[in-house]
């Protein structure tokens, strides 16, 4: 399992599934109207209390939308500045890659060619330079890869191996950053 850095929580998403995001991103999507007309630094601090309250005062690491705003509103409002939340809206642009289907598009040369569609498919996702990457599919396509209906430790294998080499490309890319990578 991915560990989720230490200034993001998930926040669960209407269809299903989290992504991680960052208490900045988040503040930015419903007090982006204020943030000319308040102290960006004020903002940010705000955000980052409100991310240390659900973290470490309720021990939550996924949230919803709405919970992080109405809290954001509380603590913004306690301060002086006055903020309503009138639409809150999550991740402008969402890549989602299905493990499986580049597993099973892989040729005769099997996890070779899968690497490299998978590699292709990161730099294509990433152009854009979207919010979040979600890969999906990982267990199945696993499983598919090493010939298995059952997980062995073929599978473990192959997983470890999939999880490390996203995240080296990852890391390679530029624009990377402000990017979330999400593999399940």
């Amino acid at each position: 399992m991915i560990q989720l850095r230490a200034d993001c929580l998930l926040i669960q998403q209407p269809g299903g599934g989290s992504i991680p995001f960052t208490a900045e991103d988040l503040m930015l999507e419903f007090v982006g109207g204020a943030v000319g007309h308040v102290d960006p630094e004020l903002l940010n601090n705000a955000a980052l209390g409100v991310l240390h309250y659900f973290q470490e005062e309720l021990g939550r690491t996924s949230i919803t939308i709405n919970e992080f705003a109405e809290a954001l509103a509380k603590v913004l409002n306690g301060l002086g500045i006055m903020a309503e939340v009138t639409e809150v809206r999550v991740a402008d642009s969402v890549r989602v890659s299905d493990l499986r289907a580049l597993a099973a598009g892989s040729g005769k040369m099997g996890e070779l060619e899968f690497f490299a569609r998978l590699r292709q498919t990161l730099k294509e996702q990433l152009a854009d330079q979207p919010r979040a990457l979600e890969f999906r599919g990982l267990r199945g396509c696993v499983k598919q890869l090493v010939g298995r209906k059952h997980w062995c430790p073929a599978c473990d294998r192959m997983q470890a191996w999939i999880v490390e080499s996203l995240q080296a490309w990852f890391g390679q890319e530029a624009g990377a950053s402000k990017t979330a990578m999400v593999i399940r």
